[in-house]
């Protein structure tokens, strides 16, 4: 029971600097962008580094220096960070033994759960209160043109192409520009990895590959018969499972059958791209989408009127994040079993 009141009080404390930090950090934000911004003169072998790059950076450091923390004085009776960690491994570990079995659940675990708390992490640094308003002034493109990404070109913009003008605080002395100068747009040092449909597609690569991984190691070389499955279409034209031979009404039903097995396994193969599609699409779309839901609200409606839009997102982050850790602990475990249920992975998942 201590831990868990450990845990609320750890909960409700990030809550409310999160409301507090909402209501007394009034910065200059940046445009709203789908593409991450590469941060001005930071380049890595002539490849610009953008702001997300540097922030995933960021979100590993925080897990790696948290997992030191924990296990820097371990105890047998865990306290404090030790005590918090262990109880949230635990807690995992369990759902993820009833989930893939005793026998893969050390194998998937390390895997999934790093996605978990990373992705955990990601959704949630973009929700820290002034953290958009850190960043770079750049020279706005002159009126009637914009600037292209990464270039000096000058294109002109569609009609509907505008960029936000810099807000201003009114005083006796007329208008003092707030952060950026007018004629100048603020790129963010920093901005969520989740909003960043590369960090997504990473992730989501990874998913996948290794579900092909742990399925080879499961069932070996034959895992691929899913995919391209021949074997019916070709039995068709050899004796039955007595031994005798097929007159052409058995011929054509085995044939069809088999050209139905072959589909089949074309599906499959089709489906694994998708779940690289369906993994990027629905972490970016969420995480990015509420962030802009946010920025919206804060200029149109009341501050204290999104602050529950706030705590919103930061249960959205953390569902995300569990449906990324479910979804790919699922498909490891899947991978592993063979639908004629004779392998040594369909056994040791039961």
């Amino acid at each position: 029971m201590k831990t868990r009141n450990k845990v609320i009080a750890v909960m409700l404390g990030v809550i409310a600097l999160l409301v507090v930090g909402s209501l007394f950090l009034r910065f200059r934000l940046p445009p709203v962008t789908v593409r991450a911004e590469a941060i001005p003169g930071l380049t890595v072998g002539g490849v610009p580094v953008t702001n997300a790059v540097l922030t995933m950076l960021v979100v590993d450091i925080v897990l790696i220096s948290l997992a030191l923390l924990a296990t820097r004085h371990m105890r047998l009776v865990p306290t404090g960070l030790q005590n918090l960690v262990e109880w949230l491994i635990e807690a995992l570990y369990r759902l993820t033994e009833s989930v893939a079995g005793k026998r893969w659940a050390p194998r998937f675990f390390s895997i999934v759960v790093t996605i978990f708390f990373y992705v955990l992490i990601s959704n949630w640094f973009g929700l820290l209160p002034g953290l958009s308003a850190i960043g770079f002034c750049e020279a706005r493109p002159a009126p009637g043109q914009a600037l292209l990404p990464g270039d000096s070109t000058l294109v002109s913009p569609p009609a509907s192409a505008r960029l936000a003008a810099p807000i201003t605080s009114q005083n006796a002395g007329g208008s003092t520009p707030i952060g950026c100068q007018p004629g100048e747009i603020l790129i963010p040092l920093f901005r969520s990895p989740s909003t960043d449909l590369n960090n997504n597609l990473a992730l989501a690569v990874i998913s996948v590959v290794m579900t092909q991984v742990f399925g080879v190691i499961a069932v070996g070389p034959r895992y691929f018969a899913k995919f391209v499955n021949v074997k019916g279409m070709i039995s068709a034209f050899q004796p039955d499972e007595r031994g005798q031979r097929r007159g052409c009404a058995g011929m054509g039903a085995a044939f069809a059958f088999g050209a139905v097995q072959f589909f089949v396994g074309l599906l499959e193969t089709i489906s694994e791209f998708a779940k690289i599609l369906s993994f990027s699409f629905r972490l970016f779309g969420n995480i990015f989408a509420g962030e802009v839901m946010l920025l919206v609200l804060a200029s149109l409606v009341p501050l204290l009127l999104t602050l529950p839009f706030l705590g919103l997102e930061v249960f959205v982050g953390l569902i995300q994040a569990f449906i990324f850790y479910i979804l790919t602990l699922a498909f490891f475990s899947l991978s592993t079993v063979v639908h004629s249920g004779h392998s040594e992975g369909a056994q040791g998942n039961r």
